[in-house]
């Protein structure tokens, strides 16, 4: 049997002889060779991950030396088995049987192998009659498909049948629906009865949160914990297979920058697999895909089929049962992760606790002086990525994850379910299930850059879902409030609560705060009437208000580096009126969540999110030489 860890230097003349065919210099195979024994794979995976050979050449090629035809896998082929083969020397084949009970096995063999092969083709002529030699790529898409139905129906229902309790598919349970209406009826009754005290007792307990929230903002920002340095400056022997997924839905605009970033990551692509997973009904996506992707076998382009809930998680839950990797890293369409960003993970993981379960990248705006809107956004996840969520993670607190740059260990991600299905902020929900499992999450310091949408119209789409998602997700974690508790005990239990406050109760609430300020701004000057408006909660309001811009700037200046800072701070003032935006998008959606509570509004990326189509900076790749190891502003 052909063990990939014990490669030796290649000494047979048999396997010369095709490599010879296949035009491949002897300097190229000692080079492969080396790889190969360094990545625990074989001298043809290695030739053919980089580039110097085709799989299908190679494949033609061995199908010759074995004197078998070369045949790829068909739809009528049922798969029967997969993996390493019991009577013959090979690494990779199918057992397969089709509608006339003819049996096939189709072989991929390393070049390493072929003299026993060829040996033991020779001694069983049955067995030979019945092999057929394929390509890896055409084997793995035969078993992708034959299970397609069976994962698209798993992806669809996702938590909803393994664990209903945890699945956002029920918007609201019976007694949180109960418990809501009875609390709008008695606080109706309130405000009618006694007004005043009504509003007193609401604006008491809405501010203690508030305070609360951003006295944790202002920890953060003047105690977050510095970087750990890691040495990731080598592969390390024998790494392991990282999983790279990404969905698309009608990002035809950004395929080519996105394969073009992937291939860039420092990580031998022979231990690399990429699944570029779109819906089956996109064909013009489908077809870009498959065009920047050709002769690239570590790329995989994945349909799923069209069906609803039309959501990023259930793609993601279709391809997760057929991922090889030890780790998997999500990406968006529009990201360029920083190339050595895999290896910092790795690192990370080798010298973490044991139940370090997921990793989460900084996300890095690169459009950040586009206008206010990309600025403040800018700003925002430089606090959010750079400064908050690593201090959550040094108290080991709840995070909750982007979408995007987060590496997991497959076997915990599995272990907890994978995603849900019918969550639009899924990552959000993702963090909490993590954490109230017992797993680990921390963050790394290498980036992934990606573009804040330009126009209003696309961002409010996109702050619409999140706010969205991030109601569903406390909905589905609140459902047993004492079973959550036991889950995250103190501490940990009041962070997610003060987490969903501070960025759904604050967004939903600014809009009465501004009018009340407002009435009571211009009943002074007009007439005098302060004593009836409430300065009280007037000045209440307005100290929160202070403190959390103050706590957005600092936060904002810890993480950002001084090129992103002095780019950005002249829009500071524009913050309220992006604060007002976010409202907006709050209370739309809050009404859709009952209306369309699983409906996935698409963020536009490329040029259909630019505020000037025009404007050539949007079409210039971003390079790393602003942010790599996220170094804050010196003080």
């Amino acid at each position: 049997m052909f063990d990939p860890a014990r490669v030796e230097p290649l000494t047979d003349p048999l396997a010369w002889a095709v490599l010879s065919d296949l035009g491949v210099s002897p300097p190229d195979v000692h080079e492969a060779s080396a790889a190969a024994r360094h990545n625990g794979t074989d001298i043809a995976r290695e030739l053919i991950c980089e580039g110097v050979v085709s799989e299908r050449d190679y494949a033609e090629c061995v199908a010759a030396l074995l004197e078998l035809s070369f045949e790829e896998p068909r739809e009528e082929d049922e798969v029967l088995r997969a993996g390493s083969a019991v009577e013959l020397s090979c690494a990779e084949f199918l057992r397969t049987c089709n509608g006339a009970a003819e049996p096939k096995i189709y072989l991929s063999p390393a070049v390493e192998e072929l003299r026993f092969l060829k040996r033991e083709l020779a001694a069983q002529p049955d067995l030979a009659r019945k092999c057929r030699v394929a390509t890896c790529s055409a084997m793995r898409e035969r078993q992708f498909a034959q299970t397609a139905r069976e994962r698209f129906g798993r992806a669809t229902l996702s938590l909803s049948a393994d664990a209903p309790e945890h699945s956002a598919r029920t918007v609201l349970s019976g007694w949180q629906a109960a418990f809501l209406g009875v609390g709008a009826v008695l606080a109706a009754w309130w405000l009618t009865v006694s007004f005043w005290s009504a509003v007193l007792a609401f604006h008491a307990l809405t501010a203690a949160c508030f305070v609360a929230w951003i006295a944790m903002r202002f920890l953060a920002a003047m105690k977050r914990p510095a970087p750990q340095r890691l040495d990731f400056s080598a592969v390390p022997q024998r790494p392991p297979i990282y999983s790279v997924v990404v969905a698309l839905h009608r990002e035809g605009q950004v395929v080519e920058q996105l394969v073009a970033g992937l291939e860039a990551l420092n990580w031998p692509k022979s231990r690399l697999e990429i699944f570029l997973v779109c819906e089956a009904d996109d064909l013009p996506t489908v077809a870009l895909c498959r065009q920047h992707t050709e002769g690239k076998p570590q790329f995989h382009v994945v349909l799923v089929p069209p069906g609803e809930p039309r959501t990023k998680p259930k793609a993601l839950n279709f391809v997760l049962p057929v991922v090889r990797g030890e780790y998997l890293v999500l990406y968006d369409a529009e990201d360029v992760p920083h190339p050595d960003q895999l290896r910092e993970a790795i690192a990370r993981y080798r010298e973490g606790p044991a139940n370090l379960a997921c990793l989460q990248a900084p996300l890095v705006i690169r459009n950040a002086s586009g206008n206010w809107l990309t600025s403040i956004f800018a700003m925002e996840y430089a606090g959010l990525f750079r400064s908050f969520l690593p201090w959550l993670s040094h108290h080991c607190f709840p995070i909750p994850l982007g979408g995007t740059s987060n590496h997991f260990k497959v076997s915990s991600l599995q272990a907890v379910g994978g995603w849900d299905s019918h969550n639009v902020t899924e990552d959000a929900d993702l963090g909490m299930r993590l954490k109230r499992a017992g797993y680990g999450i921390e963050t790394i310091t290498l980036p992934t850059h990606e573009d804040a949408p330009e126009v209003v119209k696309v961002w409010i789409k996109q702050r619409t879902r999140w706010l969205k998602g991030w109601i569903q997700t406390y909905a589905v974690h609140t459902r047993n409030p004492l079973r959550l508790y036991r889950d995250l005990e103190f501490g940990r239990f009041a962070v997610f609560h003060l987490l969903f406050h501070g960025m759904v109760t604050s967004a939903l609430l600014l809009p009465f705060a501004v009018v009340l300020i407002g009435l009571a701004t211009f009943a002074q000057w007009s007439a005098g009437l302060s004593q009836i408006v409430g300065w009280p909660l007037v000045l209440l309001d307005l100290a929160i208000l202070t403190g959390g811009f103050l706590s957005f700037v600092a936060l904002a200046l810890r993480g950002a580096t001084r090129g992103e800072w002095l780019a950005c701070f002249r829009w500071l003032p524009a913050v309220p009126v992006y604060w007002l935006c976010v409202s907006c998008a709050a209370y739309r959606g809050l009404a859709q969540l009952f209306r369309r509570p699983h409906a996935w509004e698409k963020t536009e990326h490329g040029l259909a999110s630019r505020a000037d189509t025009r404007d050539p900076r949007h079409r210039t790749d971003p390079i790393f030489d602003v942010v790599t190891k996220c170094e804050p502003v010196s003080r």
